[in-house]
């Protein structure tokens, strides 16, 4: 997985190493950025957002909002096992 697009384009998100966490891939995320961003239907700028990462897993989502503008990602995950790599993917990315 990587970040696909932004200030952090191409940077890689470390993998969770158990079957319980199912990280978004990088297709499904480019399909939903380009529905917020494209759609005439929503009204939404990343640019200085605020964002919650809800269920955030490796934090794909949110790292990829804070690549794209955001100015603040709320992060949240309560499986235990994930929250090692999901703060690996926050440090590792500034």
């Amino acid at each position: 997985m990587r970040i696909i697009s932004g200030s952090s384009k191409g940077k890689k998100i470390l993998d969770p190493k158990d079957i319980n966490t199912r990280p978004l891939k990088d297709l499904t995320k480019e399909s939903i950025f380009n529905i917020l961003i494209h759609s005439s239907k929503f009204n939404i700028k990343l640019q200085n957002s605020n964002v919650l990462d809800l269920f955030s897993g490796v934090g794909s989502f949110g790292l990829e909002c804070l690549s794209r503008g955001s100015n603040n990602i709320t992060f949240v995950e309560n499986y235990k096992n994930v929250l090692p790599v999901l703060k690996k993917n926050i440090f590792n990315l500034d």
